[in-house]
């Protein structure tokens, strides 16, 4: 076996067995023309060196049979925005389940650290995407193939694409993500879900008598908020409909707060310190400004989204 034969005999080794000999046969026919090339004009035959340079030039074996091979990557081009998209969906699912489980976990232990509970919680969520990103590849790279968008959006129409702003604005996921987990963890903390500590020293609250009857309608609009943040991260731009809902939940925000303002103590923060028990009621004259400051923010933000939705239904 010459040094060519040899050659192809090791790139052989790398290629699948359905078009190993058909590979192999075209390589040495190839290097036997090139062989012949080079010695018609040098007048001789090649020596076993000049031999060798020709192969050298040609590459490693290994190299040579990749290209005779198809490029297959884990997930194909095609099949790439929908593998992002189910992947936002896993993510977000794993961080939901992983709230609900650490909520619950902390509501069994309720002298559990606040910090710690955090961290915890991070590290599961985390871990739980990591696993959650290697199974959904394995299952594009193993059925990748099988699968023909196509087919899979046949049934798409136009007349269900959304009617975006005029500018194309998008919405940030960061921000989204951020006022998702702030909302989730603050209804958590607001129906004693998870322990009203901060580090160390114990902080609660105390309602007055009048909270029972209003904690429901807080509860809805906490849980149609965080609905609505769920949907900006996954759909991350502006229609008509969340404009209009977003406009919609500042009118029960306002009416809570106003009739919060309207009671005398609403609401008394106690800390246990070395000293004793603190304690500070938040009556009118903390309330006051905070409905004040969330009308000015709530109207600021009402003209700017009332102008896109003018906007987009001008189209």
């Amino acid at each position: 076996m010459n040094w060519l034969e040899r050659y192809t005999f090791a790139v052989k080794a790398h290629l699948p067995t359905d078009v190993r000999q058909d590979v192999a046969d075209e390589l040495l026919s190839d290097l036997l023309d090139e062989r012949d090339h080079r010695a018609e004009s040098l007048g001789r035959e090649l020596t076993d060196d000049e031999t060798k340079a020709l192969l050298k030039e040609r590459g490693h074996p290994l190299l040579v049979a990749a290209n005779y091979q198809p490029r297959r990557a884990l997930v194909s081009e095609e099949l790439y925005p929908l593998f992002l998209l189910l992947l936002r969906w896993v993510i977000v699912a794993i961080a939901v389940v992983q709230i609900g489980l650490a909520a619950i976990s902390v509501l069994n232990q309720p002298e559990q650290n606040i910090g710690q509970s955090i961290i915890h919680l991070s590290w599961n969520t985390l871990h739980a995407s990591l696993y959650g990103f290697a199974w959904l590849t394995l299952i594009f790279y193993l059925f990748g193939e099988y699968i023909n968008l196509t087919d899979f959006f046949k049934n798409w129409k136009p007349e269900s694409l959304p009617r975006v702003t005029p500018q194309g604005e998008y919405i940030s996921r960061t921000g989204s993500a951020i006022e998702t987990v702030v909302t989730v963890y603050f209804f958590a903390w607001l129906n004693h879900i998870v322990p009203q500590s901060l580090f160390d020293n114990p902080v609660g609250l105390v309602f007055s008598e009048q909270w029972p009857s209003l904690l429901p309608w807080i509860n809805a609009v906490i849980i149609a908020s965080v609905t609505l943040s769920l949907s900006k991260l996954l759909f991350p731009y502006w229609t008509r409909r969340k404009i209009a809902l977003d406009l919609c939940l500042y009118i029960p925000a306002v009416i809570i707060l106003a009739i919060i303002y309207q009671w005398d103590n609403a609401i008394a923060l106690h800390m246990n310190t070395e000293e004793g028990i603190s304690q500070w009621d938040i009556g009118q004259g903390v309330i006051g400004p905070i409905l004040a400051g969330y009308i000015l923010v709530a109207s600021v933000d009402s003209v700017r989204k009332l102008r896109k939705f003018r906007a987009m239904k001008r189209e």
